[in-house]
């Protein structure tokens, strides 16, 4: 198999998305090996007033030696999809697209969520956001047991300064959503993302 293999992510960081657009195929691997250390699996971060605000999907955690991400359950606990669409609502609410995009959000981060598989849920995301994007890149999904250090790896471009609601410093804007760039920018995300790597 030629194409990329990503690791599943839950609203990924700008890069994520940028070399995933620069490929026709890429396999999001959710048969990944299930590390409680990989935190992007279920995790992302916005900025806030005060720093960044992570935003965790709890799941139950599977068992077993050959357990892989595939095996984690999104669950209910903490009503956290509340507490992630109140972040959003709270940092984006005055930004130029949230108002556009809110609702497709709001359709997946909520209760119906809790009991699906974690991958299942984060390929629902993945998809949303490619679309708003732009991405035209064919994705497949592998349940292949795979280990960390087949994943491919995007380099460590950084991500243009654009026109922020809560305005970040060069290495916050590499760890932050690509939330961030799709709320406050649109359509105008993608291109200035791509177009800025094929400058550096």
């Amino acid at each position: 198999m030629n194409a990329p293999l990503f690791p599943p992510q839950y609203c990924a960081p700008a890069s994520y998305s940028a070399a995933m657009a620069r490929h026709g195929e890429a396999v999001i691997a959710d048969g990944l090996r299930f590390d409680k250390r990989f935190k992007s699996t279920h995790r992302c971060m916005i900025p806030g007033n005060h720093g960044t605000i992570t935003l965790t999907v709890p799941v139950t955690k599977p068992h077993g030696a050959g357990a892989t991400w595939d095996d984690a359950i999104v669950s209910d606990h903490g009503d956290w999809w509340n507490e992630h669409i109140t972040a959003l609502e709270s940092t984006y609410g005055r930004s130029p697209y949230f108002e556009f995009y809110a609702d497709d959000f709001r359709h997946i981060i909520c209760r119906e969520a809790a009991g699906r598989k974690l991958v299942d849920f984060n390929a629902d995301i993945d998809r949303l956001i490619r679309r708003l994007l732009g991405i035209t890149t064919r994705v497949e999904h592998s349940h292949e047991a795979v280990g960390a250090d087949r994943l491919y790896r995007p380099g460590s471009t950084p991500i243009p300064r654009y026109w922020q609601v809560r305005p970040t410093d060069e290495a916050t804007r590499a760890l932050i959503s690509v939330l961030d760039m799709l709320f406050c920018l649109g359509p105008e995300a993608l291109p200035l993302l791509l177009a800025h790597e094929s400058n550096t």
